[in-house]
């Protein structure tokens, strides 16, 4: 009986925990400062929103950071610098390894050439819906993002 009783309070915490988690939407908004996206030589080629950091979604870390992204003139990312972020520097890393990732496309009909973008993601939790959770994000894409 004891045996079977430790097993159902090992076990209680992780129940929790998931429905918990299961009710807390997440969201990523990418907002293009520089070029704005309609004067841009090189566009990401799948226009998705993008991944929400895994180590930043366990620890429940929301915030947001401007990056400046260096794309070669082999569509590749080049570079990736953390201009500012809420919090300092914690989701630098995480965000890095997401854009990184990203594959870019010429779509400007100019020949290939290395272009600077200046842009902001930010990561939102919240809301008991993915379009609660967009809304919240919406809404924090509005605010400064410095300290």
């Amino acid at each position: 009986m004891k045996s079977k009783m430790i097993k159902l309070l090992s076990i209680l915490p992780i129940t929790i925990a998931a429905n918990v988690s299961a009710n807390n939407f997440a969201d990523v908004k990418l907002t293009h400062i520089k070029p704005e996206k309609s004067g841009a030589q090189w566009i990401r080629t799948k226009q998705f929103t993008p991944m929400y950091p895994v180590d930043l979604a366990m620890k429940g870390i929301t915030g947001c950071g401007i990056f400046k992204v260096t794309v070669d003139k082999n569509g590749k990312t080049d570079n990736v610098e953390l201009i500012r972020s809420i919090p300092k520097k914690v989701i630098y890393k995480p965000a890095k390894k997401v854009i990184n990732k990203w594959k870019w496309q010429n779509i400007s009909g100019q020949p290939n050439a290395t272009e600077e973008k200046l842009i902001r993601l930010d990561f939102c939790m919240g809301g008991k819906t993915e379009t609660e959770a967009k809304a919240i994000c919406a809404e924090q894409a509005n605010l400064e993002c410095n300290v």
